[in-house]
């Protein structure tokens, strides 16, 4: 089927059955008189041929094997556009009929039409660019099971996922299909209410879907990701009845190297992403991504991309910028080799090791600078800064909804703190001098709760060679390590 009024069939075969050619196309034309369709039959050696011919003539057409390039030749060349071509060129050009655009050479038209004037000029000779490939209906993956007696835990619900999803990964086996998303609705016993299908997923129906990342038709593989997202979100009664519905696509092509070690297969990378939001929580892992923010270090977690054939274009895309701007790299890489003299050197460039989470410190402060930095943080050194640079001020967001906390309020929700954790806010003395600050180690920064930041950051070169990049929190007076200077 082309269009909606527009459907090819093959007819091979049917004379056994139906008689001759004509008799085939006085039947299919009684069929659909019967149904009260008015159709145009073609029947022609070449799809093509029958495609045009059934737009241009009423009735039954019969033409025989060879005789296609006659039977076009005397219509007119906007039969192009009935059948998706462009006849606009043709015309101006002074070409009426599909005859003359037929016995135009090849290579003459090639070079000012491109590939697309060939196609044209086969249509126009009523040969087939492409064979006929059948449409077929769109077939449903789904399995569903009665159970006799309602189960609870995920033991024996285990069995019958097996049982479900072995006649299921056959299937998608023998279609070179595999599984894209994954639905899996456990109907409620006790209630009396519900059906167990996904036309009809009434609220006694507990569903959950699992969004593969790459398509998977492992029995095994389906049979641990369903268990251990239901782990995660266990139904809130027993369960009398299971329905699984798949939504397919297209079986992946591995091509594996001979000279690099073979990647984790998809089907162990999906179990760990299972696993891993069991254990941890959907919002607590997946790929980390920039954000449009200031904030040093500041990030978002996203989940992992998919791998299905709608995004496997891009990917190739991808690849193919990334290997032209290597190229561009090295071509630029020699040129400079080529300028630069040979006693030239590469100036040093210093990378930042960020924590994650800033490390509680203890700095005495004189003269308005760190003279001493220590932590009780085991892995991180301590000792009197030989060097600083700074302060560099940085703040943000803090026009967000959190808002600024008051230091009345701030005050009282450390004293809060505090008194529940059971631990003291007195400082400890640190620093030397007259105008040393005594100032006690924070337990966690300001911005790491409400978001915003305010700080004044240093660059610290200490005594022991270990140098660091600091930041005092301004609205709670606490110093923190921020980075490591490699």
């Amino acid at each position: 089927m082309h269009r909606a009024d527009l459907v090819t069939i093959d007819i091979s075969g049917l004379g056994r059955l139906l008689g001759d050619a004509r008799a085939i196309g006085e039947e299919l034309r009684r069929d659909a008189s019967a149904r009260g369709v008015r159709v145009y039959v073609a029947i022609a050696g070449t799809r093509t041929a029958a495609m045009v011919l059934a737009h241009a003539r009423p009735g039954l057409t019969l033409v025989e094997p060879g005789g296609e390039a006659d039977a076009l030749a005397p219509l007119p060349i906007g039969m192009l556009e009935r059948v998706g071509g462009d006849p606009a060129v043709f015309k101006h050009w002074g070409l009426k009929t599909l005859g003359e655009l037929a016995a135009l050479p090849a290579a003459d038209l090639a070079a000012r039409l491109g590939r697309q004037g060939l196609v044209w000029q086969a249509i126009a000779r009523g040969v087939d660019a492409r064979p006929l490939v059948p449409t077929l209906d769109e077939e449903r993956f789904e399995s569903s099971l009665e159970l006799e007696w309602p189960i609870e835990g995920l033991e024996p619900l285990s069995f019958v996922l097996t049982r479900l999803l072995e006649p299921l990964s056959t299937h998608l086996e023998r279609r070179d299909r595999g599984v894209a998303v994954l639905h899996v609705m456990l109907r409620l016993a006790g209630t009396g209410l519900g059906t167990c299908s996904s036309r009809n997923p009434s609220p006694p129906i507990h569903t959950r879907s699992l969004q593969l990342p790459t398509p998977i038709r492992d029995v095994r593989t389906l049979r641990t990701l369903v268990l251990l997202d239901l782990e995660s979100h266990p139904p809130a009664a027993a369960v009398d009845c299971v329905t699984i519905v798949i939504d397919p696509t297209p079986g992946r092509v591995l091509q594996h190297a001979l000279f690099t070690r073979a990647h984790p297969t998809p089907e162990q990378l999906s179990t760990l992403v299972a696993r891993l939001g069991a254990l941890m929580g959907q919002d607590r892992f997946g790929a980390p991504a920039l954000v449009d923010s200031y904030r040093p270090g500041a990030f978002e977690m996203r989940a992992f991309a998919t791998d299905h054939e709608s995004n496997r274009r891009a990917r190739g895309e991808r690849e193919e910028n990334v290997l032209q701007n290597s190229a561009n790299s090295a071509r630029s890489a020699v040129a400079c080799a080529q300028v630069l003299p040979a006693t030239s050197h590469q100036p040093l460039i210093s990378a930042l090791r960020r924590c994650r989470q800033p490390v509680p410190a203890r700095v005495a402060v004189e003269h308005g600078a760190p003279v001493r930095v220590t932590t009780d943080r085991r892995g991180f050194a301590g000792g009197t800064v030989l060097q600083c640079a700074g302060p560099w001020r940085t703040s943000g967001d803090w026009w967000s909804a959190c808002g600024h906390a008051s230091g009345r309020e701030r005050e009282a929700r450390s004293a809060r703190e505090a008194s529940a954790s059971g631990d003291s806010l007195e400082p400890e003395r640190v620093g030397v001098g007259p105008h040393a600050r005594e100032k006690s180690a924070p337990r966690e920064s300001q911005e790491c709760r409400d978001g915003y930041w305010n700080r004044d950051e240093w660059d610290v070169a200490l005594s022991d060679g270990a140098v660091y990049r600091i930041f005092q929190d301004r609205d709670t007076e606490g110093w923190f390590i921020d980075a490591i200077v490699d």
